[in-house]
């Protein structure tokens, strides 16, 4: 019996390694899993759609995995424009029940949402793009590439160049018509389960000379190291144009400007046994211990390619400030059985008994008083680490896309209390339900969070949710504040970016205690979750994470973007 279980362990094991070993395998179930994630629509408003216009594609001799869906088809250094739908209601891909027209010809769908038509290398001309379904509806773009862009040297040199990834990269570019705005991205070919693909590592704002440094191969896309030994250097300039096309749910117009050349990569960086990066963000963990309880700060940032330092933002929206009591009344059984014998008999006695908790219950207005005041000690507390601007919540209300935000209930009852500041909504869903209606395949700048930053003309947005529970052994609300910062796109793939994620939690202050330290009647309620407490935790943790940032790397990277 050992025997055979043992082998079976030995079976599923070498199975298991030769499906993460063998890159064949992999593509062979990246293709059944995009197959089976890939629907049909005839409604366009159900889509995202994103229009490229891609000139100087890198060569088949890099074995990108992109190079072989197009098989022999594929041609170096030619152009391409190319569309690709995915689904904006929902989980996937999508093909067009109906016709994709490029510069007037159909073009059939490859795989995976995807359609695409050559071009040559000295066809730079504007492509309109013409999308028609079986339902007669017809939505239609036009496109055109950027200026190219060119790698002249790479940390000094022009032929062969060796990057060390234990060292800043120096590039020399050369690209028509740039400017302050123009940004491009830096990638390597990397090897992700068995899947030889170009993975970016840094996306910035365009010069001719730069010093990237070297914390940014540990700052990927997704967190995989750069192959070592023979590889390719691309470089991406790209523009980036959100549009709102009638009848379509989200578009957006890329143009692409490539530049690819070899190169040899030394250096190693630590990895974890699955083969991806280590040491992968910041994550901060401290309690703070004092006479009447204690709190505990865990925040975590995404590594910088996700996560945005705060010095990078100027000015901000508070668009969810919410704080939920739950728990307010509480009951629980005991159940004892006594059993007692006489001549021929037996009784049994089964007694329950059950005994109810209830935290007092108060007027609107204090809770009210505890969400003014959290708020602004909120504020101050970012105000006096930062140097930003919070935006009105008025004006916040009124952009188009906080409309479509989950509202927060006000009430106040025996069981629970649910209040938001000046009538905020929830950013970010708190319900099995509201997670499912929020999911999206859609693209980066049609995030929620990317079309409010961009509506509201600020650097980010701020989510809070204050939850307090009353804990069974005494007459405390133990508070639990949840923070989110997101900040737009980097680039046009990786959105929201985050500055700061979180929680802070700890014990409040049983209910008598509270009264007696209350110097007016409105302090009890913030003297019972401990609030001075709660917000010194909340700046202990902000100055950790500022020196995280400081030390890794994050604010020299963001500064070059």
């Amino acid at each position: 019996m050992f025997k055979s279980s043992l082998k079976r362990i030995i079976l599923f094991i070498t199975a298991v390694s030769l499906l993460w070993s063998c890159g064949s395998i992999m593509k062979q179930v990246g293709n059944l899993a995009g197959s089976l994630l890939t629907g049909t629509t005839k409604d366009l408003n159900e889509a995202a759609i994103s229009v490229y216009f891609m000139r100087n594609v890198y060569p088949r001799a890099t074995g990108d995995v992109a190079t072989e869906y197009f098989e022999n088809t594929w041609r170096d250094g030619a152009n391409m424009v190319y569309v690709n739908l995915l689904s904006r209601d929902g989980v996937g891909m999508l093909k067009v029940d109906g016709q994709v027209m490029i510069d007037g010809e159909v073009v059939p769908h490859l795989k995976n949402g995807f359609y695409g038509k050559w071009l040559d290398p000295d066809d730079v001309s504007p492509k309109k793009v013409v999308i028609r379904t079986s339902t007669g509806q017809e939505a239609s773009f036009t496109v055109t590439p950027p200026p190219p862009i060119k790698i002249k040297k790479v940390n000094g040199t022009a032929e062969n160049p060796v990057i060390d990834i234990s060292k800043p990269l120096r590039l020399e570019l050369e690209a028509d018509q740039a400017g302050r705005q123009t940004e491009f991205s830096v990638a390597l070919l990397s090897d992700v389960m068995g899947i030889r693909t170009f993975l970016e590592y840094g996306t910035f704002k365009y010069k001719n000379k730069m010093t990237i440094p070297a914390a940014m191969w540990y700052n990927a896309i997704t967190p995989y190291a750069p192959v070592s030994g023979q590889n390719w250097l691309r470089v991406e300039r790209f523009d980036v144009m959100p549009t709102n096309v009638k009848g379509v749910g989200a578009t957006q117009i890329i143009g692409q400007a490539l530049d690819c050349i070899p190169v040899n990569v030394q250096g190693a960086v630590e990895e974890t046994w699955v083969g991806t990066m280590d040491k992968q963000g910041i994550q901060v963990s401290e309690k703070l211990e004092s006479n009447d309880g204690w709190m505990e700060v865990t925040f975590n940032k995404p590594n910088a390619y996700y996560g945005r330092p705060m010095s990078s933002g100027k000015k901000f929206a508070m668009v969810s400030f919410s704080v939920r009591a739950t728990r307010l009344r509480q009951q629980r059984s005991s159940t004892s059985t006594n059993t007692s014998y006489g001549p021929g008999y037996k009784i049994t006695t089964t007694t329950t008994t059950t005994t109810t908790r209830t935290f007092p219950t108060l007027p609107d207005a204090y809770w009210e008083n505890l969400v003014n005041r959290l708020y602004a000690d909120f504020e101050k507390i970012l105000m006096d680490n930062y140097q930003i601007e919070l935006i009105p919540v008025e004006r916040v209300k009124q952009a188009p896309s906080y409309q479509a935000l989950h509202p927060i209930e006000d009430k106040v009852s025996v069981v629970e209390v649910e209040k938001s500041y000046k009538g905020t909504k929830n950013l970010i869903p708190t319900t099995l339900s509201e997670i499912v209606k929020d999911a999206s395949s859609t693209f980066a700048y049609d995030r929620k969070d990317s079309r409010l930053i961009r509506e509201l003309g600020v650097d980010g947005l701020i989510a809070v949710t204050i939850d307090l529970e009353m804990p069974w052994e005494s007459f405390s609300l133990t508070p639990r504040m949840s923070i989110r910062i997101s900040g737009p796109p980097n680039g046009y793939k990786a959105g929201p970016t985050i500055y700061l994620q979180g929680l802070v939690n700890g014990s409040g202050l049983p209910l008598d205690e509270a009264k007696m330290n209350a110097d007016y009647v409105m302090d009890v309620l913030p003297n019972v979750i401990r609030e001075k407490e709660l917000m010194r935790a909340l700046a202990k943790g902000i100055n950790i994470i500022k020196k995280e940032e400081a030390s890794r790397a994050y604010d020299a990277l963001w500064a070059l973007k």
